[in-house]
């Protein structure tokens, strides 16, 4: 059934605690992943069926695991190493899919394993699941996060040219709304 994205809330000054996680803001599509049997649909944070416009996805879905699962990402398209929103828009508007486009999708959540429900699980034991169990190849992603030195990863974010960070309360549950266990840090985010 549908679930409602957990959402972050933009702040503008930066931390380290050790219970936080820091991933890299990636500038795409936010994308929910809904595998039960052979079937996988995706949609957007809106519940738009994002099926038609990134099939190239569908089949690295099938594949990742035997077990049915949803899983939270975002799918972007990439200018070098830096994710651009404007090479994505064209797919995300076009009623036919410019595969000319590649794109990739990078999960960062999981929220439902085979028949267990996942969403009350502190976020790093999510996202623990997440890597072992499912299979990652291109262009399905694993997004990579730092347990630790925030401040330092905001300043590598910076000097990338990335959008920000995302910091993640650690033990926190999947919330379906926005939530202050997660925050947007932009790049040009200052200290206090």
């Amino acid at each position: 059934t549908w679930v409602e994205p957990m959402l972050a809330t933009l702040v503008h000054e930066y931390f380290d605690h050790p219970d936080w996680i820091y991933e890299r803001k990636l500038d795409g599509q936010r994308c929910l992943v809904f595998k039960k049997g052979n079937q996988v649909s995706m949609y957007s944070r809106n519940h738009n069926s994002l099926n038609e416009r990134f099939p190239e996805l569908l089949d690295s879905l099938k594949k990742m695991c035997p077990e049915d699962f949803v899983a939270d990402g975002e799918i972007v398209a990439m200018d070098g190493k830096i994710t651009s929103f404007s090479k994505l828009q064209p797919r995300m508007h076009s009623s036919k899919p410019d595969l000319s486009v590649p794109v990739k999708l990078y999960l960062f959540d999981l929220l439902h394993f085979g028949r267990l429900d996942f969403t009350q699980v502190p976020l790093r034991a999510r996202k623990s699941v997440l890597k072992s169990r499912l299979r990652f190849r291109d262009p399905i992603r694993f997004t990579p996060h730092r347990n630790q030195r925030g401040t330092a990863f905001l300043r590598e974010a910076q000097e990338k040219g990335w959008e920000g960070l995302i910091a993640k309360d650690a033990g926190s549950a999947y919330v379906p709304a926005r939530s202050i266990t997660g925050s947007t840090i932009p790049s040009s985010a200052r200290g206090t």
